[in-house]
């Protein structure tokens, strides 16, 4: 059961970030979602829009954005067209294998990180859209911890990639 909806609809430029980035404030505001997980929410919703963006050579396309609330939490769809078969796929690698590859490209670095700070990510073929959900009703303290001892893991394993 759908309690809440709005759509956004942006041309295909990395310039109207801004606008996605409002409609995710606007909605976290009015769900009184505190900063950490706000963080959460924007970093993903932006880097699917930037998913959908990448690859669209006429910058006169749209990419369409939506958000629903549902009593399980709130769900933000990107729809990303042409790229949606090869983003999908991405997804699919196990993450634990993501998380040991030697190079890893900003696209792939970009979708464990929305892996890990969505609470479910979905593939709708036939829209070609990508939903992430993030369960409002576990904001908690342990879940907060949880998260940010797997960020630390992710960001120690790339430092020492680095130095390798």
């Amino acid at each position: 059961m759908v309690e809440k909806e709005m759509h956004l609809r942006v041309r295909a430029r990395r310039s109207e970030v801004h606008k996605v980035e409002a409609m995710v404030e606007r909605v976290c505001d009015n769900y009184n979602i505190f900063h950490s997980y706000f963080g959460n929410i924007l970093f993903s919703v932006t880097e699917a829009f930037e998913f959908a963006v990448q690859q669209k050579r006429d910058k006169n396309q749209y990419v369409d954005i939506f958000f629903e609330s549902r009593p399980v939490g709130l769900v933000f769809k990107v729809g990303l067209g042409n790229r949606f078969l090869e983003i999908a796929a991405m997804f699919q690698a196990e993450l634990d294998q993501q998380l040991e590859s030697q190079e890893l490209t900003k696209e792939e670095r970009n979708t464990i990180m929305i892996r890990m700070l969505s609470d479910e990510i979905n593939f709708d073929a036939r829209q070609e859209l990508m939903e992430m959900i993030f369960y409002i009703s576990s904001i908690n303290q342990h879940l907060t911890r949880e998260r940010i001892r797997i960020l630390d893991e992710y960001f120690e394993k790339l430092s020492v990639k680095k130095t390798v």
